[in-house]
């Protein structure tokens, strides 16, 4: 039987997986691990590129998702894993040489119900997503979360996608589907809440690569903020005042405009938003050889991120008290 199960949950990736799974699979995964695709309904060459790895001797099965969402997937997967540890992967990111083995190491030694390392965006897909990339780097992006920093190690709200014991499910339940796709978060508040700790180790560096789009980056956030926004209904809590900070944002915007048409330097709130974001974006790392375009789509990145995922917290709160 294997020690552990990495599961990776998917859906149309194919430009990334291939690449996902050749850096998690190494000689200890070989030797102790099981890995299970969890295809959601992929319609361009996912699950080819997966079975040709599989050919190629990688422990791979592959499970078809039913429901797409990435929750249901890891349910799934937890369901019909094999090893006592469950390794969760992202399709969309590349791994640091001994990952899986890292995580499990961390998680026995330090007693903890979940381990895991940091966030690293890269981009590699055009000016937009390096952008984004930045954007994701940034306190005024993507706010103080520890597991998006690289100076932290110890105890944290979080760790980036996570390993865990396959009891601990049997003990908090599995992921919690209407949380898509805030699953991750709010299984870490049953976590703590069930009195147990997560270990963050930010020398683990997990590279992910985010939308290549404004447009699809707005739809992941306003998901996001939708999520969100169940989670802090179901746990009636807050996990960081800086979550306030978007839908404040969103409602002082709507209130300016709508109030500017009335006396118009009520427009000094959204005029002073667009020079602070491009303030930002121009100084920020300034011994960084960042291109001027760049810097522009960074500023326009912090904004869809913000209004994107203020919207969706919003509007997730609506839906969910009505």
């Amino acid at each position: 039987m294997p020690k552990v199960t990495v599961v990776m949950p998917c859906l149309n990736e194919e430009n990334y997986i291939r690449r996902a799974l050749e850096s998690l699979v190494d000689a200890w995964v070989l030797a102790n691990g099981e890995i299970l695709i969890v295809d959601g309904g992929s319609t361009d060459g996912t699950v080819e590129a997966v079975e040709k790895l599989r050919k190629k001797g990688f422990p791979i099965r592959i499970l078809q998702n039913q429901n797409r969402l990435t929750s249901f997937g890891l349910n799934l997967g937890i369901a019909e894993a094999r090893g006592e540890i469950i390794v969760r992967a992202d399709a969309h990111c590349l791994y640091p040489p001994g990952y899986a083995q890292k995580c499990v190491h961390l998680l026995e030694i330090k007693g903890t119900a979940n381990a895991g390392g940091v966030f690293e965006p890269s981009g590699e897909g055009g000016a937009v997503q390096e952008a984004v990339a930045l954007a994701m780097k940034h306190p005024v992006g993507v706010g103080d979360a520890k597991f998006r920093s690289h100076n932290y190690t110890g105890y944290a709200e979080g760790a980036f996608v996570g390993t865990y014991r396959r009891s601990l499910f049997d003990e908090v339940g599995r992921f919690d589907t209407k949380a898509t796709p805030n699953e991750d978060s709010e299984m870490n508040i049953r976590i703590l809440k069930a009195g147990q700790k997560i270990w963050l180790d930010s020398s683990i560096r997990v590279t992910y690569f985010p939308r290549k789009t404004l447009k699809k980056l707005s739809r992941q956030y306003f998901k996001y903020g939708v999520g969100r926004a169940y989670t802090t209904l179901k746990h009636k809590k807050l996990t960081s005042w800086r979550q306030m900070g978007p839908p404040a944002l969103v409602i002082g915007l709507i209130i300016s405009l709508i109030l500017g048409f009335l006396k118009p330097w009520f427009w000094l709130f959204p005029a002073a938003y667009i020079v602070s974001l491009g303030t930002v974006a121009l100084l920020t790392w300034p011994k960084k050889r960042i291109p001027l375009k760049i810097r522009l789509i960074l500023a326009a990145a912090f904004a869809t991120m913000h209004i994107s995922w203020g919207s969706g917290f919003i509007l997730g709160l609506v839906a969910r008290r009505s």
